[in-house]
């Protein structure tokens, strides 16, 4: 195990380059300084990843390390690479160089794993990794190759068997075939027990799971047959990887052990238990220091409701938040499945903003979201500079009971594809923050794609064209560049890689990237560019703060008030001044499930699965906000539990506005 020992000076050099006026805590350096595998469980707002910083920084000092060997940084986005890329600045090079390894867990799982599992199993490499639904439009045509109608397969008949009767006795054979299809797009092989389940409605159930059934079989000849042809999906990629770890561990193990001193994993509670068990199986950690960082209490994308695949091993504590108020941090502690005592920071001002719960009778909420509004100009937090406002919700659109179009009627989810892609008319547009969803599933290339098309959109308005006179496109604009200015070509990389962070944290980039585009113009098509007066350049944008102008839609406005509303799942991560957590109806009222919780009484045991749901999301929810958190309760509720809830330090509405 390193021995590795950091000293005050240490500390204090990582303090400086990270601006840390004050040093650190006693928490924050318990975990800086600890040398052994444990985790981490740090509080929202609790700065995690400056903490994880120092301690690169300070590894960094001490490159090579004893025997030559490595640092390992996992995380799960190309934005959470990109952040650590930025604010080491040139410190980050060695972290950069063999043997060390910076990636997301999928890019590790990838390139050790999978990579050389596929060579072992197949004799081959993979040839393409397809998203879920392409994959699965390719394993439905590969099923009906092998297996055509009358052909006597047992996942045919299987398949038909749990059609729905009025669908079996259909007349319609294309009616019956594509519910069959659908069926087959449904199921996914689970790699930890060797079942296969139907993903549907967010839920997975065991549809399959006797091996020797000839159902079954068929099902793993059809992976197996794409997989012969070099085609994966991300399922399929992580467990090829777990069959290699499963056949491999101590060789695995031994191989990492010589490579890798320390190992760090980032928000570790959105680790699935599948990447979970695969790390877990090829980092030993008597002989490699394997550290992991997030809080488990901050899990909501489990599909089928599961909870956090981590558990906290002997875990370091980061208790108190530089975000949280007091109050919120309150309210918010008592409402995690396990509390820890969370802290919020201390108020300057002593003028500390009670949470309050805003009420509704029946299933009426219009007035909710003015209320929210008036509460907010009267604590006059509309007067903050970059104050940011929103109301989340769980359940987006109105299926039975209350979702966030009961408070927002024009509230829309729009496809990812159209947001990243879409065309603009100036370039501002271009250079936006884009949603959660998009990064999560298309990572940082969705912003490098987005200001190439605003260069593309450029040269086309100013007709520059191809030596063979067509419009450039993305590769050949890119060829073009490295051609004839491969210095400029590779400064417009770096530049790209440095604003994508920028614009994550909502700073404006238009002036930089207007530079960029007069400097391209002029160095590789000896074109002057006027930055100041071009209409293209400095045309004013519908919405300056959303990934495209359709968001407008997902805004309410009440006295030169603006609150964005968005669901829950597409905050997680953002820091607001003010947030609002609306009510929905998800098996049951979110909020009404969980009001034993709100009056800090914890439930043991017997949670049902989506309440345990409500809770965690809640969680998430009520962490964003640095001042004021709102939440939305039916009267008949609040009137039932007011003295309790007042006692955790709630407060009405109507005791504010009145």
């Amino acid at each position: 195990m390193n021995m590795l020992a950091i000293t005050d000076e240490d500390i204090e050099y990582a303090a400086g380059i990270l601006n840390i006026s004050n040093s650190f805590d006693v928490p924050r350096l318990n975990v800086i300084r600890c040398m052994e595998s444990r985790d981490i469980v740090a509080c929202p707002g609790s700065g995690k990843t400056t903490i994880l910083l120092a301690k690169l920084l300070i590894l960094t000092r001490h490159l090579p390390l004893k025997n030559n060997k490595g640092i390992c940084i996992l995380t799960h986005t190309n934005i959470a690479i990109d952040e650590i890329k930025e604010r080491l600045g040139d410190k980050a090079n060695a972290l950069l160089s063999y043997p060390n390894f910076v990636g997301t867990i999928h890019s590790f799982i990838s390139k050790f794993l999978a990579n050389p599992a596929f060579v072992q199993y197949h004799s081959s490499r993979i040839s393409r990794v397809f998203e879920p639904e392409d994959y699965k439009s390719r394993l439905v045509r590969k099923y009906k190759s092998l297996y055509p109608p009358f052909s006597g397969s047992k996942l045919g008949g299987f398949l038909y068997g749990r059609l729905e009767k009025k669908v079996k006795d259909s007349t319609d054979k294309n009616k019956i075939a594509k519910a069959k299809d659908d069926l087959l797009r449904s199921l996914e092989l689970d790699y930890i027990d060797n079942t296969i389940k139907k993903n549907a409605f967010n839920k997975k159930t065991t549809v399959l799971k006797n091996p020797d059934s000839d159902a079954y079989k068929e099902y793993i000849n059809l992976i197996d047959q794409l997989q012969k042809e070099g085609i994966c999906s991300y399922n399929e990629i992580q467990g090829l990887a777990f069959r290699y770890v499963e056949n491999f561990e101590k060789e695995l193990q031994s191989i990492f052990s010589e490579r890798f001193s320390f190992v760090f994993v980032d928000e570790m509670q959105d680790t699935s238990l599948l990447q979970l068990q695969v790390l877990e199986k090829v980092f030993d950690t008597k002989k490699v220091v394997f550290q992991c960082f997030g809080d488990p209490q901050q899990t909501i994308y489990e599909s089928d409701d599961k909870g956090c695949a981590w558990k906290p091993r002997d875990p370091l504590f980061i208790k108190n938040s530089n975000r949280l108020s007091e109050s919120i941090a309150k309210v918010a502690d008592v409402i995690a499945l396990n509390p820890y005592g969370m802290q919020g920071r201390k108020h300057q001002n002593g003028a500390l903003i009670s949470p309050v719960i805003i009420t509704y009778k029946g299933d009426d909420v219009s007035h909710v979201l003015k209320t929210f509004s008036k509460l907010i100009n009267r604590h006059k937090l509309n007067e903050r500079e970059n104050a940011l406002f929103k109301a989340v919700g769980m359940v987006k659109a109105k299926n039975e009971g209350l979702s966030i179009t009961s408070y927002f009627p024009e509230f829309q989810k729009f496809e990812v594809r159209s947001k990243v892609n879409k065309e603009f008319s100036e370039l501002q547009s271009y250079l936006v923050k884009l949603d959660r969803e998009v990064i999560k599933k298309e990572g940082v290339k969705a912003y490098y794609n987005r200001f190439i098309l605003a260069i593309l959109k450029w040269l086309r308005i100013k007709d520059i064209r191809t030596n063979e006179g067509e419009f450039f496109s993305g590769i050949s604009l890119l060829k073009y560049l490295r051609e004839n200015d491969e210095r400029l070509y590779k400064t417009v990389h770096r530049y790209f890689a440095r604003i994508v962070l920028s614009i994550e944290n909502e700073k404006s980039v238009l002036f930089s990237f207007k530079y960029i585009i007069a400097i391209v113009t002029n160095r590789v098509f000896r074109i002057e560019v006027d930055i100041y007066k071009d209409e293209f350049l400095n045309g004013t944008p519908i919405i300056k703060t959303t990934a495209a102008d359709e968001e407008k839609e997902n805004s309410f406005e009440y006295d030169n008030l603006r609150i964005e509303i968005e669901s829950v799942h597409g905050v997680k991560g953002q820091t607001h001044t003010a947030t609002l957590y609306m009510e929905t109806f998800y098996f049951s009222k979110t909020n009404e499930s969980i009001i034993k919780y709100l009056i800090g009484e914890q439930q043991s045991s017997g949670i049902e699965e989506h309440v345990e749901k409500h809770i965690r999301v809640a969680y998430v929810a009520m962490t964003r906000p640095t001042d004021l958190l709102c939440i939305v309760l039916n009267e008949s509720v609040y009137l039932e539990n007011e003295i309790e809830l007042k006692q955790m330090g709630w407060v009405h509405h109507l005791e504010v506005l009145n």
